[in-house]
């Protein structure tokens, strides 16, 4: 019998089949990208803002007469029809920019490791430059003031002042504050237990001015069917949307005008005066909930006392004369 030959015929050698890519419409794409969402128990916050930012980027698409077919979609389309079109046309902010970018990254990714696309056009894709801007604050005059227009001969008036006062204590989130419970609150311990992003939940403690004004809104709330501690006068829960025009209207009656009177003013405000009065960024970052120190630090920076002892002692101005 004659010797084989060594040499192996690639024609003879079956190629291992590589599953094939099935594509699909951009609504099947989002309700499977949205359910993986679900089986990884992202939060119902979480989602929603995948949802609204996906069906904006989808709006986009359409709006410039553009395939949503998400294999149709390329790198390029979406640094020219996303990113400049929300700069030039519809003038947003970076913020609102790189918010919806990140949604657009991880539906692609998902999409990619689905076997769904057969390129990913998010792969090379990278947020925007952000511009870093002064971050308001309400003076400690302000302050005092806008917490001296509530009425507390009422229920509402009473209510808003101590949602107010927590916001100071603690520095939370509008959506954390809607969603505390007055189980949430632990008394002994002077803490309150806060759910925070992505289901990471942390213990914001609470001292003895805010604790007492705490048992005085909850004695005059009562027992009501809503277990959520901040409610309207129906007894219903205090929604995002009213805690905003509620501080928005005290800002109006304190005639504040230089600074835009929101939740997240108190937010900011909290972290200025905690640093004024000497926190360090690990402990500021434990009750604000910061994932990463970078925003933590930025507070420092920017508000630390030590800045300004330091440039009284190197100020070139000063030692001029």
């Amino acid at each position: 019998m004659a010797r084989r030959s060594n040499k192996i015929v690639v024609e003879t050698v079956e190629k291992e089949k590589q599953p094939e890519v099935v594509t699909e419409d951009f609504e099947t794409s989002l309700h499977m990208f949205l359910r993986d969402c679900k089986i990884r128990n992202l939060s119902e916050h979480t989602l929603k803002y995948y949802k609204n930012e996906l069906i904006g980027f989808r709006s986009l698409l359409e709006a410039q007469g553009l395939s949503t077919t998400p294999e149709k979609v390329t790198l390029k389309i979406i640094k020219e029809n996303v990113i400049l079109y929300m700069m030039e046309t519809l003038e947003r902010k970076e913020t609102s920019i790189n918010t919806r970018l990140r949604a657009i990254r991880s539906f692609f990714n998902f999409l990619e490791k689905e076997r769904m696309i057969t390129e990913n056009p998010a792969k090379e894709l990278s947020l925007i430059q952000q511009k870093k801007e002064v971050i308001e604050t309400f003076s400690r005059e302000q302050l005092r003031t806008i917490l001296r227009q509530p009425n507390l001969e009422t229920f509402t008036g009473l209510r808003d002042y101590t949602l107010m006062l927590f916001l100071v204590e603690t520095g939370v989130r509008v959506r954390e504050l809607t969603e505390i419970s007055v189980r949430d609150i632990r008394w002994e311990d002077s803490q309150v237990l806060i759910n925070g992003k992505g289901y990471k939940d942390r213990l914001v403690p609470i001292q003895t001015t805010t604790k007492r004004q705490l048992r005085k809104y909850i004695a005059v709330r009562g027992d009501v069917k809503s277990d959520a501690l901040f409610v309207t006068i129906d007894n219903t829960p205090l929604t995002i949307r009213q805690v905003q025009e509620r501080i928005s209207k005290y800002g109006r009656m304190a005639n504040i005008k230089d600074v835009r009177c929101s939740p997240h003013t108190f937010r900011h405000t909290f972290a200025k005066m905690s640093v004024q009065n000497g926190a360090d960024v690990f402990a500021l970052q434990a009750v604000l909930g910061h994932t990463s120190l970078e925003m933590v630090r930025n507070y420092v920076n920017l508000f630390s006392s030590d800045v300004f002892e330091s440039h009284k002692r190197f100020s070139p101005v000063e030692k001029l004369f």
